[in-house]
C-alpha cells in the first residue's frame, strides 16, 4: 500500500492553490519580494548599499533553519550561546508562517521576518551566521564578508537516502555555495565521506557532533521535563505510550495518512511492550507547508504533531520511532529506544532517489507492508537491537557525546572576541 497520495507537487491546480493560500495567509508579497530581489540590478544596488553603510556588527549572531522556525542544530547552538554569553545579540530569521505562529517572537533573541530588507541587512551585518541548509547563499542573499564566520550545521545524520545531487546543475550550484561556508559540522566519518562526494567537495569540516543531539545526553530530570511538556501540549497522559511516525518527503507527491492503519500499529505495540499506545504523526516540513497551503488534507482522528518546530522534543518523548527513509531515526538511535523502518515504496524510492547502503544494514527491522511492520513490532528483540545499535554507530564512526553545542559556541565566542579586539585596536 502506498505511503504517498496521488496528488502531485507540480501542476496547474497545485500552482493555483499555492497562490490562493499565499494570498490568504499573507505570504504572497514576501514571496514576490524574494523573487524580485534576485534581479541583477536589485542585487547590485542592495549589495552596494550594505557595503557602504552597513558594517559587520561584532556582537551579532544570526540563525536560521530550513524548517522556517527555531529548530534543529541552530536552535541548540542559540540556546547554548544565550546561556553562556547573554551580551550577544541573537537574531532568528523566520518564515511568515513561523513568525505569525510565534507572535513575532523567537526561541532565543529576537525574530526577523524572512524575505524582507531587515533579513538582508541581518545577514549582511552578522559577525556569525549559523544555519542548516545553505540558506545564506544564493542570488537573493548578500555576499559573505571577510569578517563573517559562516557555520553550516546541516540537518541530516547517518542517513539512508542519497542527497539530491543527481542533476549536474544541482551539484554545480552546491559546489559554488559551499565555497562561502567556513565550517560544516559533522558527527561521523560516514557523514564526511558523503558530504565530500556530494554537496560539500571543498568545505572544511568540524567533527564536533550535532548540537541538536545533545538533548539525549542531558540529565534525566531535564529530559523528563521536556517529555512532560510535550505530552501536555498534545493532550496525552503520563500512562499512555507514544509511537512517533515521521516520514520523509517525496519530490513528486505528498504524504498520505489514509494509507495506514494506526490502530493495528497500536495493537501490535501493546502486545509487545504492554500499555496503551497512540501513534503521533509528524510530516516533513515540505509536506507540512503544503498541508498549510491546502494542497492536501489528513484524515480526522490522526494525532498530527507537525506543528512542533523541533522534532528533537518529540524524539525525547517518543517510546518508539517509525519512519521510511528520514534520517531522524538515526538521531533516535542515540536514545536506545526501539525503531522501525516501514518502506512500502522501497523499490520506487530506490530508483528515483537511491540509498547509500541497503536498508537492511540499518539496525532497525525493515518492513514493506503493514502486516510485516506489525509482525516486526511483535517480534522485536531488544537484546539483538542493542548489539546492532552499538555495531552500527561504531561502523559509521559516530562520535556523539552530548557536548557538540558547547564546542560550536567555543568557536563562535573565539570569533566574536577576535572581532571585538580588532574593533578596539582599530
Amino acid at each position: 500500500m502506498s505511503s504517498v497520495c496521488k496528488m502531485k507537487r507540480f501542476g496547474l491546480s497545485t500552482f493555483l492553490r499555492r497562490v490562493w493560500s499565499s494570498v490568504f495567509n499573507g505570504l504572497f508579497w514576501p514571496k514576490m519580494l524574494r523573487h524580485f530581489s534576485k534581479l541583477r540590478r536589485v542585487r547590485t544596488a542592495r549589495q552596494a548599499w550594505v557595503d557602504r553603510f552597513c558594517p559587520v556588527v561584532p556582537g551579532r549572531v544570526v540563525f536560521a533553519s530550513f524548517s522556517g522556525g527555531c529548530s534543529c542544530n541552530p536552535r541548540a547552538v542559540a540556546r547554548e550561546l544565550a546561556k553562556r554569553r547573554p551580551d550577544v545579540e541573537i537574531v532568528w530569521l523566520l518564515d511568515p508562517l513561523a513568525f505569525k505562529a510565534r507572535g513575532g517572537r523567537a526561541d532565543t533573541g529576537r525574530a526577523v521576518l524572512k524575505s524582507t530588507w531587515a533579513e538582508y541587512k541581518m545577514i549582511a551585518t552578522a559577525a556569525v551566521l549559523v544555519e542548516n541548509a545553505q540558506l545564506f547563499v544564493g542570488a537573493s542573499k548578500p555576499v559573505k564578508r571577510t569578517d563573517q564566520l559562516y557555520i553550516n550545521t546541516w540537518h541530516g545524520s547517518l542517513g539512508i537516502k542519497r542527497l539530491e545531487t543527481a542533476r549536474r546543475s544541482i551539484r554545480a550550484a552546491a559546489s559554488r555555495r559551499s565555497q562561502r561556508i567556513d565550517l560544516l559540522l559533522t558527527n561521523s566519518t560516514f557523514e564526511e565521506e558523503i558530504f565530500r562526494a556530494s554537496l560539500f567537495p571543498e568545505t572544511p569540516f568540524a567533527r564536533v557532533g550535532h548540537p541538536r543531539n545533545d538533548v539525549f545526553f542531558r540529565p534525566e530530570a531535564e529530559r523528563n521535563a521536556i517529555r512532560d511538556s510535550v505530552r501536555r501540549s498534545i493532550g496525552i497522559d503520563a500512562t499512555t505510550k507514544v509511537a512517533l511516525y515521521a516520514p520523509t518527503f517525496r519530490e513528486d507527491a505528498f504524504a498520505d495518512g489514509t494509507a495506514f492503519d494506526f490502530g493495528a500499529w497500536a495493537d501490535a505495540l501493546a502486545a509487545r511492550f504492554g500499555g496503551r499506545w497512540v501513534v503521533a504523526v509528524k510530516l516533513h516540513p515540505h509536506d507540512a507547508h503544503a498541508l498549510a497551503d491546502g494542497l492536501f488534507t489528513l484524515p480526522k482522528g490522526i494525532l498530527d504533531v507537525s506543528d512542533f518546530e523541533d522534532i528533537q522534543d518529540l524524539l525525547v518523548t517518543a517510546d518508539v520511532g517509525v519512519t521510511d527513509y528520514s534520517s531522524w531515526i538515526f538521531d533516535f538511535l542515540l536514545c536506545g529506544r526501539p525503531g522501525f523502518i516501514y518502506a512500502p515504496d522501497k523499490e520506487d524510492y530506490d530508483r528515483s532517489r537511491g540509498f547509500y547502503y541497503p536498508l537492511e544494514e540499518a539496525p532497525f527491522p525493515v518492513s514493506t507492508d503493514q502486516a510485516g511492520l506489525c509482525e516486526s513490532i511483535r517480534a522485536f528483540d531488544a537484546d539483538r537491537f542493542a548489539v546492532e545499535r552499538r555495531r552500527f554507530l561504531k561502523r559509521r564512526g559516530c562520535m556523539e557525546d552530548g557536548h557538540a553545542s558547547a564546542r560550536v559556541v567555543d568557536m563562535i565566542v573565539t570569533h566574536l572576541d577576535r572581532l571585538a579586539a580588532k574593533k578596539r585596536i582599530g
